[in-house]
């Protein structure tokens, strides 16, 4: 159970995977609601301009316009009527007014308008001060039943209603306005592909942000777990840098003196036990130059790195470890083949991660299991060593946990053969994988940079 005042654990990659999604698409429609609102406004817009443009320059060119002051000329007013009806014959055009300077309909595509005045038309009282209006929007499903609307082709869904005031020549004022209600086609299938072409652009936009950042944050939350696992393994080897020095100064001791002892009984020529003393003081000096490497390897005791072969450390680390293989009929065989295996690194360190490496296999296999050592060429820059054992193999639910200090299915194992073996490697800039099928074996590899 989880203690109370220490928080869960947070899971950055879950928490973007399902909420960075939202927001994206919030922004992403927003942004396309923006964009398209834009792109209408300034089709409406450009809608309108022409429409004025066109108007203008009927009642301008035949100075039609002058019937809106007031003229009660016969002929001033069948001109201007003959070139306000043009009004009606433009494309997609549904309705169209024309307002006096008195808010009254002067002529209109409807006659039954002709005369009449509507009250509340801010529009039309804002045209009245000399602005275009432009009111525009979709046509709703219950609109289409109006008189304006009947006939109309089903892909038209938008109206654009344009209020052009009429100036004076002069420019004295406005003397009337012209409305016209139009239910473009053009204009509808080009906002369609608007909306279509910008939505698309939206949702590619969010799916390109979407993956980036995914693959950003996956990067960020992979190397902080990395980072969080080293910190781990490193407070783990500080442990065991101060467990091996306290345990070496007491060792040490008793080691002298039980090495001391064998030199006596080597001068007494009254007892025949030669032969013994003589394995006693080998093996006290092998678990004197253990402990020295251990000391070593936890950062006790450093050495100054020198320019290593790396076959032939390996080459003397199999045939020191060939004789208890063949003891257990397991052939330990080695294989060269880089023609310069010249690496950076304390011999005396790698030689005892080899053979932390070799012993591994050992315990590994069983009689008549086969272990092979391989130095090759992995790049220009880089040496490969290969390990491999015809063992019982690692699960996989194991084979990630292996690396770390103190993990280990062996009923007396340390678990630390494989973690310093790791680090060693590590020390001289190099890398340590691990592959294992279970049943068939474990292959490691270990890839050092070239001197």
């Amino acid at each position: 159970m989880r203690p109370v005042d220490q928080p869960a654990p947070f899971n950055l990659l879950r928490w973007f995977a399902w909420l960075s999604p939202l927001v994206i698409a919030m922004i992403a429609l927003a942004n396309a609601w923006l964009i398209s609102r834009f792109l209408n406004e300034h089709l409406f817009q450009r809608e309108a301009s022409i429409s004025r443009d066109f108007v203008q320059t009927i009642l301008l060119a035949d100075e039609s316009v002058a019937y809106l002051a007031g003229s009660d000329d016969a002929a001033l007013r069948g001109r201007f009527r003959e070139s306000i009806a043009q009004l009606s014959k433009m494309p997609d055009v549904l309705r169209a007014n024309v307002f006096a300077a008195d808010g009254s309909i002067l002529w209109s595509s409807n006659p039954d308008l002709v005369g009449k005045r509507f009250a509340d038309n801010d529009e039309l009282v804002e045209a009245m001060r000399g602005e275009l209006v432009v009111h525009a929007g979709r046509i709703a499903r219950d609109e289409r039943q109006k008189r304006e609307h009947e006939g109309l082709d089903p892909s038209v869904q938008f109206f654009v209603e344009t209020y052009i005031p009429l100036v004076a020549p002069g420019g004295s004022g406005v003397l009337g306005v012209v409305e016209i209600y139009k239910a473009p086609l053009a204009l509808s299938q080009a906002i369609r592909e608007g909306q279509t072409q910008v939505g698309l652009a939206a949702l590619a936009s969010a799916l390109a942000l979407y993956l980036s950042l995914f693959w950003l944050i996956q990067r960020a939350d992979r190397t902080i777990k990395l980072q969080h696992a080293r910190l781990l393994d490193a407070e783990t080897l500080a442990v065991i840098g101060e467990l091996t020095a306290a345990v070496a100064h007491n060792i040490r001791n008793p080691l002298a003196s039980i090495r001391s002892a064998a030199e006596l009984s080597l001068d007494m020529p009254l007892d025949d036990c030669t032969e013994q003393a003589r394995d006693i003081i080998r093996e006290v000096d092998r678990i004197s130059g253990r402990i020295t490497e251990l000391l070593r390897l936890s950062g006790q005791e450093v050495r100054g790195r020198e320019r290593v072969d790396l076959a032939a450390l390996l080459q003397r680390c199999v045939i020191e470890c060939r004789s208890s293989f063949a003891e257990r009929g397991m052939p330990l065989s080695f294989e060269c083949r880089s023609a310069q295996a010249w690496i950076t690194a304390d011999p005396a360190l790698l030689q005892q991660a080899f053979l932390s490496l070799l012993s591994n296999a050992a315990e590994a296999m069983r009689q008549g299991g086969t272990c092979q050592v391989i130095v090759e060429d992995a790049t220009a820059k880089e040496i490969r060593v290969v390990v491999a054992d015809s063992g019982c193999g690692i699960t996989p639910e194991s084979i990630g946990q292996v690396l770390r200090p103190f993990f280990t299915s062996k009923p007396q194992g340390l678990g630390l053969g494989l973690p310093f073996a790791k680090r060693i490697v590590e020390r001289f800039g190099g890398r340590l994988s691990l592959s294992s099928v279970p049943g068939e074996g474990t292959e490691v590899q270990m890839f050092f940079p070239r001197a």
